[in-house]
């Protein structure tokens, strides 16, 4: 896909392993860098919350973003119990 789409503009880390692991991130970008990707490793933590892990001069982004599924579900639950109760 990185190649029809001529690079890429980021790559996200997120859900489990993604968004714990610094270790998992630098591997995944180690072979990485001929797309751009580069990590900054002051920035790789294992404790990186919603953070951009690029060095400045990269030419993509590494994002690490929490899924936050807990906030989907209860979402999902709330506009459930709305449409139910709004019925006749």
């Amino acid at each position: 896909m990185a190649a029809s789409l001529d690079g890429l503009d980021a790559l996200v880390f997120t859900g489990g392993v993604g968004e714990r692991s610094s270790r998992v991130r630098e591997l995944v970008c180690e072979g990485l860098s001929h797309l751009g990707i580069a990590v900054d490793a002051q920035c790789n933590r294992d404790d990186a919350e919603d953070a951009d892990l690029s060095p400045p001069s990269a030419r993509a982004r590494v994002l690490v973003i929490r899924a936050r599924e807990d906030r989907e579900i209860a979402r999902q639950v709330r506009t459930t119990l709305d449409d139910h109760l709004a019925r006749p």
